[in-house]
């Protein structure tokens, strides 16, 4: 691609006319990350490292902001939307089949799925990290290359018109819908609200949506009238799970699953069970990824330490739905327990309502001690549960106690950086 190219797709005003013939190897948001040849798009504050992107081999700049750099520049209204524009450029250049997920919750454990099935069969990308947003769905775009048979794109939202500007971006030919729950229903103000905006994510759809088939609402007539293809015909049975692992059969095979995942997430699995048979993936590779599918940083890890306590470090982000998965899990277990709980943020005026829905939960379980962490929290007052501010006071308290022996969760949204309990039993003692 050259400059012209560029030019022609950002409708820009270039700077500094010099060699338009030079060729453009790659899109970088990352000053540290440019080598020759590549374009630097300065997002956000990028104007104050362009002259690192420029020591490190830049040959273009594309910026919102007016430079006097002695290399070819694109002066841009919205440096944000032609993210998007080149993104949508490189999506056709290379042409990988698209398959994008959203909802409430699971979405990177249904991604991860995904790509593990699929990579049997063909050559995958997928998002690094968690970037699936305006920003990071282009920089996984920019990522693909020319061997890239299926791109698997993971899209989050907070507001309405983020997945209907997503989808459009990247035109999937599959999708996929997870749940619908409370997430961020601070900003959205319904359950209702929560599925028009899951729903946009057919705005560029060109194929099938696959969804939740338990989800109430995704099963309701307004979400059948919005026009998707309802698959929730994969149905799991022989059902035996417990914290570390799931073991069950499905209708189309005679064959068992096995999976280092508990029940909760059982509904993900079939999800992408149901995309690896609909793109023509042996039933038995499939069997065989999952079988060796490992956790997500931060979601669902089991982890031991060095005093034989069991950790559950899932604080990568909480809500009521995800905390009520794991906690009917734990409610099983016969370990003595320690359940660490932090807010679940952004449910604005639904936050208090929300919160006590927990105490109603935490009944369930037997033999139990409780951390309760953050604002929200407080207000819950639990019997015999102890307050803390922040994940620092937790620490200091937990410097002075022996925990031996003890299944230990720790969840809660992921402002609260409760990552770092887990690093302290973890390096303790």
């Amino acid at each position: 691609m050259n400059i012209i190219e560029i030019l022609n797709i950002t409708k820009g005003t270039l700077i500094n006319k010099i060699d338009l013939n030079i060729k453009i190897n790659k899109f970088q948001t990352n000053s540290k990350d440019v080598n020759k040849n590549d374009c630097f798009i300065a997002i956000n504050n990028g104007h104050k490292y362009i002259k690192e992107a420029i020591k490190n081999g830049a040959n273009l700049i594309i910026t919102d902001k007016k430079t006097h750099y002695n290399i070819p520049t694109i002066l841009v209204q919205n440096v944000i939307k032609t993210l998007g524009l080149l993104a949508s450029f490189v999506r056709k250049k290379y042409n990988p089949k698209v398959i994008a997920i959203t909802g409430s919750t699971g979405k990177t454990t249904t991604r991860n799925l995904i790509y593990k099935i699929l990579s049997k069969k063909y050559k995958c990308h997928q998002n690094k990290n968690n970037y699936n947003n305006n920003v990071g769905v282009p920089l996984t775009i920019f990522d693909l290359n020319k061997d890239d048979e299926i791109a698997i794109i993971e899209m989050g939202m907070n507001h309405l018109n983020e997945i209907k500007y997503l989808s459009k971006m990247v035109t999937p030919d599959i999708a996929v819908i997870t749940n619908i729950g409370t997430s961020h229903i601070g900003n959205l103000g319904s359950k209702e609200n929560i599925l028009k905006a899951k729903l946009e994510i057919k705005e560029g759809l060109k194929g099938p949506l696959f969804v939740n088939g338990d989800d109430s609402l995704l099963k309701h007539e307004y979400a059948l009238k919005s026009g998707f293809n309802k698959n929730n015909d994969l149905i799991a049975y022989n059902l035996s799970s417990n914290l570390y692992s799931s073991s069950f059969n499905i209708t189309c095979t005679p064959y068992k699953i096995n999976i280092s995942l508990p029940s909760h997430l059982i509904n993900d699995v079939l999800i992408a069970i149901h995309i690896g048979l609909y793109l023509n993936v042996d039933i038995k590779d499939i069997i065989d990824a999952l079988k060796d599918y490992q956790s997500y940083n931060m979601r669902m890890n089991i982890l031991k330490d060095k005093n034989n306590n069991t950790i559950i470090n899932d604080c990568y982000n909480s809500s009521l739905e995800s905390l009520t998965g794991v906690l009917n899990i734990v409610k099983n277990e016969k370990q003595k327990k320690l359940l660490i709980l932090g807010d679940i943020n952004e449910l604005g005026k639904f936050s208090n309502k929300l919160h006590q829905k927990i105490p109603k939960l935490l009944d369930q379980i037997d033999d139990k001690k409780i951390i309760l962490i953050g604002k929200e929290m407080k207000k819950i007052n639990y019997p015999n549960s102890i307050h803390f501010n922040n994940y620092k006071e937790t620490i200091n308290f937990l410097k002075n106690k022996q925990i031996k022996d003890t299944l230990i969760l720790i969840k809660a949204s992921r402002s609260l950086k409760l990552e770092n309990i887990t690093k302290f039993f973890m390096n303790s003692y």
